[in-house]
């Protein structure tokens, strides 16, 4: 053990990361980042278990009074996702009713004058990583024609969906990433 061994701070040898190239895939919970000309706090971090040992991360962020979700999917091909809540009745009747008889939405949802086709329905469990409990979900997730728009229906339990949408992003598109400030 040399002397400069002793100054070494513990916190540093525990980074993931490497400090002087903070990738999108690093980025946890109280980190800041730049997106479209904005800095983004990360207020919240969530995980989802697909099965067979597949998690995908979400991030809740906050900018003056703007919440986002930030979605990174990295099996092999890094898919980035930044999407809002909106309220599930607006996609429609035709969905509505589409769900009531079929028990699942619709393979093709048309909404806001954009056409979103049915890419996958994924069986999973969802938790919040500061909370221990998975919640058990059906996540059906939509693309547009040109698959940069992006359209996620959730169910939990037998009759309570949430609907969110919003674009797939680029890595390059998210910069400037801060971890949180620890002393």
């Amino acid at each position: 053990m040399g002397i400069f061994d002793i100054f070494k701070n513990k916190k540093d040898e525990e980074k993931h990361y490497d400090p002087t190239d903070i990738k999108v895939t690093d980025i946890e919970n109280g980190y800041l980042l730049d997106y479209d000309f904005e800095t983004w706090t990360v207020t919240k971090m969530s995980e989802y278990d697909w099965g067979s040992n597949f998690f995908t991360r979400e991030f809740t962020i906050t900018s003056k009074e703007k919440i986002r979700y930030l979605h990174i999917e990295d099996d092999g091909k890094l898919i980035i996702t930044l999407s809002e809540d909106i309220k599930f009745r607006k996609l429609g009747p035709v969905v509505l009713d589409y769900l009531e008889l079929n028990g699942k939405p619709p393979k093709k949802i048309n909404y806001l004058g954009t056409t979103y086709f049915l890419d996958e329905e994924s069986p999973g469990f969802y938790r919040n990583t500061e909370n221990e409990d998975w919640e058990e979900l059906i996540s059906f997730d939509y693309l547009d024609d040109d698959e940069e728009k992006c359209l996620t229906i959730e169910q939990w339990g037998d009759d309570d969906f949430e609907a969110s949408i919003g674009i797939v992003i680029k890595n390059r598109d998210i910069s400037n990433i801060l971890p949180a400030y620890t002393d």
